[in-house]
């Protein structure tokens, strides 16, 4: 069993490998498992992620592999010896990010991946103590923990986690919160189907919000595939008021109100069939 770690340095990722003697070998490798057990327990579903909901108690996220992922699969299954070994001499300076082991079983690999943060490291001046010769004496040599619990596993091409906000601290897996530059904006403005009438005030008026939902708009075609007139019934039909002019939807100027709108066209704003009242939900699982 091999730890390895995900560092970044000034050229980007690179993958290196934490010697360790005999004796730690078979504690590091039970804690992953262990940590393994622990992550799949109770989560039997699998879910494709859109970055739009967080999973439910029985539900593991999964999202394909990106090229990080890739090379860390890579390196795990080649030959580890000739990876880099990670600086003892000046852990803290590694910037790791990731540490993981590789697990061969049923024909395939997969990793298990633990973040890795600044806090877990026990450096030279960090005065922590150790039982040694039944008293305690302070650690003069770098040292670090293993986190509690796994990140995600890496297996058949794809990764699979729970916390989004865990996952992007290893991965860049930033696509999911793209938002709509000035640029994207003017294209946007530009589509047939809607009339905003001054453009240079929704680029000042929006927030990240606003644009990540413009973002998915403009990439999920929905203009395309509705006339105005078509969302304007349905819109209707939830209790929201969509003007339309010239055959045109006529973005308003109120900043809440652009954002119901960008919400009702992301599917994010619907009205419960009981209550009839209005909600805004960030779990667009389809059923």
């Amino acid at each position: 069993m091999n730890l390895l770690a995900l560092c970044r340095d000034a050229n980007g990722n690179i993958i290196k490998r934490i010697p360790m003697d005999g004796a730690l070998q078979n504690p590091v490798m039970q804690i992953f498992s262990d940590q393994e057990a622990a992550f799949r327990a109770g989560r039997p579903n699998e879910v494709a992620f859109d970055g739009d909901w967080n999973p439910d108690d029985d539900e593991i996220l999964v999202l394909d592999s990106t090229a990080e992922a890739d090379a860390m699969v890579a390196a795990a299954s080649g030959n580890v010896l000739a990876l880099p070994a990670i600086s003892t001499a000046n852990f803290g300076g590694e910037s790791i990010k990731a540490l993981f082991v590789g697990v061969n079983a049923g024909g395939g690999l997969r990793l298990l991946v633990q973040r890795f943060t600044a806090a877990q490291i026990l450096g030279r001046n960090v005065l922590a103590v150790i039982a040694n010769n039944n008293q305690f004496s302070r650690i003069t040599d770098p040292a670090f923990n293993l986190a509690t619990s796994l990140t995600c596993i890496i297996e058949g091409g794809q990764i699979k986690f729970e916390s989004y906000h865990k996952l992007r601290a290893v991965f860049d897996v930033v696509e999911f919160f793209a938002a709509a530059t000035d640029d994207d904006i003017d294209d946007f403005a530009g589509h047939a189907s809607i009339a905003i009438a001054d453009v240079p005030a929704l680029k000042e008026l929006v927030t990240q919000t606003e644009r990540k939902l413009i973002h998915k708009l403009a990439s999920s075609g929905v203009l395309d595939a509705h006339t105005p007139q078509q969302i304007q019934a349905r819109a209707i039909a939830t209790g929201l008021a969509v003007n339309l002019a010239n055959g045109q939807i006529v973005f308003p100027a109120d900043k809440q109100e652009i954002r119901r709108l960008l919400r009702f066209l992301d599917d994010s704003l619907y009205q419960a069939p009981l209550s009839g009242l209005r909600y805004v939900t960030n779990s667009k699982r389809a059923i």
